[in-house]
């Protein structure tokens, strides 16, 4: 599962240079609002004791098909590129366990649930928050779709939706919004787009930690007579949402692809220390005219109920999924 922020954040600066938990009101679920007759309680946190055992495991022996068999993408795309860096570092990623979970979950017949808990990672509890979808499969039983870790400063907003019913994301955000939020997103993870903020505040963990990592990579890529350039290729929304009543809480899912050119009579190469690289479990340098990487971005945002209001960013997960070469 998504490994916590910083090993985002890592990502995205190491990149320039060359997953899990939830979270708990602590008043509980707020009266009234608890969900109808569906999915119990009791059966979410069943799931997710379930799901800690058995992904923590597949997460800490860096197990690709473990992971799968607790998740899907694009929480799995993240978890694996997780898994092909430790393995790559020779390093053993920690166990994790949810404490306090809180849930958002629909009325009625249950297809998906969002669930925000605290963190234990090895026995040690963290300053951070946990926000994951999970999703019913067709022959029975549950995985984790999306999942983001936000720290310790987003997540009283977080723990908000816990208690919450659960919607379809589609059906309390109209198209012209979820069209606007996808497209300031995916520009702002490039830098663009900061000097006219519209429906997205400002961010220090989009604008000047991820977005700036981007910005020194083209740098250090200008460099040594390379370029890179993103494009955006499809986005998504969480199947649920959770809705309070100052807004929503749901993921955004961001396709990507970045291309790495070479100039006349150099190709574009990425060394095998390149986070990219070792996130797709290469371990031997790439070389072409052009080298495109597809990668996934998840982000969890809160959008405002009140027209006009910005939306906030609470997180986000980044992880390469394919390579081609031309």
């Amino acid at each position: 599962m998504n490994k916590v922020m910083a090993g985002v954040l890592t990502v995205a600066l190491a990149s320039a240079v060359a997953g899990c938990a939830k979270v708990d009101p602590a008043g509980g679920t707020p009266a009234g609002a608890a969900p109808q007759p569906g999915l119990a309680v009791a059966a979410a946190e069943a799931v997710v004791a379930a799901f800690d055992q058995s992904d923590s495991a597949a997460s800490s022996a860096a197990d690709p098909a473990g992971l799968k068999a607790q998740e899907v993408p694009p929480s799995l795309d993240i978890s694996l590129a997780a898994a092909n860096r430790a393995k790559a570092a020779k390093r053993t990623p920690p166990g994790f366990r949810h404490t306090q979970p809180g849930f958002a979950i629909p009325a009625g017949d249950a297809t998906c649930f969002l669930v925000v808990a605290g963190l234990q990672v090895s026995g040690a509890e963290q300053a951070l928050a946990d926000v994951t979808q999970f999703v019913r499969q067709d022959g029975g039983g549950w995985k984790a779709s999306h999942n983001v870790s936000v720290s310790q400063a987003t997540a009283t907003q977080a723990r908000a939706l816990a208690g919450r019913p659960a919607v379809p994301t589609t059906s309390v955000l109209d198209e012209q919004r979820r069209t606007e939020l996808q497209n300031e997103v995916f520009a702002r993870t490039t830098g663009a787009g900061t000097a006219a903020l519209t429906v997205l505040a400002s961010s220090n963990l989009l604008d000047r930690q991820f977005a700036a990592g981007w910005a020194v990579y083209q740098q250090q890529l200008g460099a040594v007579g390379m370029s890179a350039k993103r494009e955006l290729r499809g986005a998504e929304w969480s199947q649920c949402a959770a809705r309070t009543d100052s807004g929503v809480f749901t993921f955004l899912t961001v396709r990507a692809a970045d291309t790495v050119a070479g100039s006349p009579g150099k190709p574009a190469t990425l060394v095998p220390q390149s986070p990219d690289l070792q996130g797709l479990g290469k371990s031997e340098a790439v070389s072409g005219d052009r080298i495109t990487i597809s990668r996934v971005q998840v982000f969890l945002l809160f959008v405002p109920s009140a027209a006009g209001q910005p939306a906030t960013l609470l997180g986000l997960g980044d992880a390469p999924t394919a390579l081609t070469t031309a």
